[in-house]
């Protein structure tokens, strides 16, 4: 039996239970998680991630849902950002698709809202890339939300087109954003 092939790569482990490296990594610091250590690469045994999964059903508080929101506007992202932690979302804010796909390279999140006219790489193109991104790890798309506050149509239909759920229009209601963002991730 070849013992590399029966163990998890910190990946694998990332993807299957739906946390960031770093929840790893903390985990194995507070004992919660035990590695392997082969060659300098740290591996788990199947079972105790199971273990973890099996527990986290046991009535641990539900996890918070993961939103990844990308805006170049300073203002916009800490708005964002403190508009999704009091409605119970966990928010991570990024000034750029680039920064984006560094993230989506190491952590999970649960959906992708992204403003469209954005310096270099803009919203389309970031989505485009990140389905791609996640295509390559054999991940399926999450759900994507664009917010805007520009109502271009040619923008509009290239989204649909490329499978885009919803558009936001900036200004927006808090109550009608919040259920946006709910129904997307139901």
């Amino acid at each position: 039996m070849n013992l590399k092939k029966s163990l998890l790569s910190v990946p694998e482990v990332v993807s299957i239970l739906n946390v960031s490296r770093r929840t790893v990594y903390y985990w194995i610091q507070k004992g919660i998680l035990l590695p392997v250590r082969i060659g300098g690469t740290i591996r788990f045994h199947p079972e105790d991630i199971l273990a973890l999964v099996e527990k986290d059903r046991e009535g641990a508080p539900p996890r918070k849902k993961r939103v990844l929101a990308i805006d170049d506007d300073f203002l916009i992202r800490e708005s964002l950002k403190n508009l999704l932690e009091r409605n119970g979302f966990e928010a991570v804010v990024v000034a750029s698709g680039e920064e984006a796909l560094e993230l989506l390279s190491k952590d999970a999140f649960d959906l992708i809202l992204t403003d469209v006219r954005m310096p270099r790489m803009n919203g389309l193109e970031t989505l485009k890339a990140i389905r791609n991104l996640r295509s390559q790890f054999g991940k399926p798309p999450l759900p994507e939300i664009i917010l805007t506050a520009y109502e271009d149509p040619q923008v509009i239909q290239e989204a649909k087109a490329l499978g885009v759920r919803e558009f936001i229009l900036k200004p927006f209601e808090v109550e009608n954003f919040v259920n946006t963002l709910q129904r997307n991730l139901n």
